[in-house]
């Protein structure tokens, strides 16, 4: 009688514990309520630094093969892009990466904080353009310096994600947003999105 009435109250203690621990959880990093949104500015088309860093792609996409490469999965080979083309600063990708950069304060993913693909938010925006690729930052405050960790000059294959969409040879148009908020953990938050 003792040993069962002890296994029954080990069982409601880990039973509790267990949902204590999964209604914790549950409100993640992606609760909206955390966030004073009188604090966030927003940063988009025609903004310095978003000009900067669109200026700073175009001139990574240009400056020629001794730049314009990146590796193939056998991490010993590259490919390596010439003639590239200067990418377009779209207006309505802008507002697809003004989405994307608020929503990176809710969760800093490509899923969106609803639970969809980064790709859904040309739809969400209005954008009826293909989607090609996106990349997120967090914590670069310059359009210059996104870039450059953007370019992961210095990954393998693995780590080099955001240079290939960089690269893009066949994506023409670009948008670019970011947000600072100042009571989060790296202020700034990025957001490039691409189409053909």
């Amino acid at each position: 009688m003792k040993r069962r009435f002890l296994f029954l109250l080990l069982t409601a203690f880990v039973a509790s514990a267990l949902l204590f621990s999964f209604s914790s959880c549950s409100k993640g990093d992606d609760d909206e309520d955390d966030i004073d949104w009188s604090k966030v500015t927003v940063y988009g088309y025609g903004e310095d630094e978003v000009i900067n860093c669109f200026n700073a792609i175009n001139s990574f996409r240009t400056s020629g093969t001794s730049y314009t490469w990146y590796w193939n999965q056998d991490n010993s080979t590259k490919t390596i892009l010439s003639n590239l083309s200067t990418f377009e600063l779209n207006q309505d990708l802008c507002r697809v990466a003004e989405l994307r950069a608020k929503e990176l304060l809710k969760k800093f993913s490509h899923t969106r904080p609803n639970g969809q693909d980064c790709f859904s938010a040309y739809q969400d925006a209005g954008v009826s353009l293909s989607a090609r690729g996106e990349c997120i930052a967090a914590g670069y405050s310059t359009g210059e310096s996104v870039t450059l960790g953007w370019r992961e000059d210095n990954e393998r294959y693995a780590g080099q994600g955001h240079r290939r969409i960089l690269l893009a040879s066949n994506a023409t148009k670009v948008g670019i947003a970011y947000v600072y908020y100042p009571d989060s953990k790296y202020h700034y938050y990025w957001a490039l999105v691409t189409a053909q």
